[in-house]
């Protein structure tokens, strides 16, 4: 399933418009973006570290400290902006009344199905879920870059979904102009209870980043140093010799 693109990175573009509140229950639940927009992607470059050598004697036993990189077969990364509006709709779509969001707060999922069940969406839980996660991703519970690894702790800003406040999911944090850190962009991994051990049960998000809108700049800097609003980790099968793309549904959630 999917291809060995591994944490390479896309610029996605999202223009949202999420449905009113003339039914509530629909107003709760995060929507699917209006446009998506694929933008460059990059990978990966093994042509960026040169070949090195070591001299050889005869007779002689050498000591040897070896660093080395390998890029990930289990990860995709997305990053990107988004805009749009909130609006009062009703069922057919007709505006009543809307305001636009200049710089945008909330939240931005990926899941492998079209339709989740939002209202059945919460924290994964990894004494259950960590060996349906491996396998669905190919991934070997003792490899480096598997899930427990990677959404290694839990303190993500608490966030709202289908109108429940969701606390203490797995997370983990994207790192920012190529620098490791822990308190921008956190990534928090959610399942959907009505199709766990399904393939399409994970739900990954991300919180919007709005820090100051003061500034001239509300977003933040992303892993290669441009602004952005979001960065997102999606897991991805590309071990051995799949090759085969992976296909995410993008959703978002606007804060009013």
């Amino acid at each position: 399933m999917k291809t060995p693109q591994i944490v390479s990175v896309l610029f996605v573009s999202i223009i949202v418009m999420l449905l009113g509140a003339m039914y509530a229950f629909a107003a709760a639940d995060p929507t699917a973006p209006t446009t998506l927009t694929k933008g460059a992607t990059s990978t990966f470059d093994p042509d960026n570290y040169a070949a090195v050598n070591i001299s050889a004697l005869a007779g002689d036993i050498s000591a040897v400290t070896i660093v080395g990189i390998s890029q990930t077969r289990a990860w995709q990364g997305y990053y990107g902006n988004v805009s749009g509006y909130i609006t009062l709709d009703d069922a057919d779509n007709n505006t009543f009344y809307n305001w636009s969001v200049a710089e945008p707060r909330g939240q931005v999922y990926a899941t492998l199905s079209n339709s989740p069940t939002w209202a059945s969406v919460d924290c994964a839980v990894w004494a259950a879920d960590a060996a349906d996660f491996h396998t669905t991703y190919g991934i070997n519970a003792g490899d480096y870059d598997n899930v427990t690894n990677t959404y290694n702790v839990t303190n993500h800003p608490d966030f709202q979904i289908a109108s429940r406040t969701v606390t203490t999911c797995p997370t983990t944090y994207i790192w920012q102009s190529d620098v490791y850190q822990a308190a921008n962009f956190p990534n928090f991994l959610l399942q959907d209870s009505t199709k766990v051990a399904a393939v399409d049960s994970w739900v990954f998000g991300t919180i919007m980043e709005d820090k100051d809108p003061a500034e001239k700049f509300d977003d933040l800097l992303c892993y290669n140093g441009q602004y952005c609003d979001f960065q997102l980790l999606v897991a991805e099968d590309g071990h051995g010799t799949d090759v085969d793309v992976t296909q995410y549904y993008f959703w978002v959630d606007f804060v009013g």
